[in-house]
């Protein structure tokens, strides 16, 4: 009997309101290219603002984008005959669009389930503020706020990958600090006893000049950075 090949790793990428969103297109296509992963691109109402400047950004990365979401496959790709797109976009307010009745799919809940690894990056400072106090008011925090953190007994925790990206004076408060801890504290007592200590991860921001002109702390890591971060995820995850 033929055997199957492992499937492509799930990256759900969420995009916020920063500007750095529109290095959002970079980031799929590569994680896409180089981590042979699938990915889904779910955009806060702020983050679908700015992903649609991308194309102005870096038309290269914006057009290849687009070319897989319509279903283009990589040049390597081992199985031509796959037909899904192996970057999907979803929109801020799509949530709501798909569900009519009682018993219709949910759609945070269908991308927790598919994803294996929940990577927002760019992180707003609003975003990030959002999840540490539990909001859920669009579907991306949505899909956080029901993110495995390991407190079901069924479903074991898995990866949530945050890349704040903010000004200076917004990154130095202390409440960026309290709110990151926050969250890394929201992995069950279970996980961290299993060693699973690298179950949430926050990539630095780096210090340049930022889109309000200030050079300081709090741009976006390097694309680079986040690819890698992501390859040691799942090198080191059982996924």
């Amino acid at each position: 009997m033929e055997e199957r090949s492992p499937r492509r790793p799930r990256i759900l990428l969420g995009v916020t309101g920063s500007v750095a969103a529109v290095k959002a297109p970079e980031i799929a296509i590569r994680l896409v290219r180089e981590l042979n992963a699938h990915v889904r691109v779910l955009l806060s109402a702020g983050g679908s603002n700015f992903w649609k400047k991308a194309e102005e950004y870096h038309k290269e990365y914006w057009d290849l984008c687009q070319d897989f979401i319509n279903g283009a496959q990589p040049s390597d790709s081992p199985n031509t005959s796959i037909k899904e797109a192996l970057i999907q976009l979803y929109a801020p307010k799509e949530e709501w669009k798909g569900w009519n009745r009682l018993g219709d799919p949910v759609l945070h809940i269908d991308l927790r389930d598919w994803a294996d690894i929940f990577l927002i990056a760019p992180l707003s400072a609003h975003t990030l503020a959002k999840l540490a106090q539990g909001f859920c008011d669009d579907t991306l925090s949505c899909v956080a706020r029901a993110w495995d953190f390991g407190y079901h007994s069924m479903r074991p925790a898995k990866p949530l990958v945050l890349a704040p990206a903010m000004n200076t004076a917004m990154w130095q408060h202390p409440l960026t600090f309290q709110h990151l801890q926050t969250i890394q504290d929201f992995v069950s007592v279970e996980s961290r006893q299993n060693g699973e200590k690298s179950v949430i991860r926050v990539i630095e921001p780096t210090s340049k000049v930022l889109a309000c002109g200030e050079v300081g702390m709090g741009a976006l890591a390097s694309v680079d950075c986040i690819v890698a971060e992501i390859a040691d995820v799942l090198a080191t995850s059982l996924l």
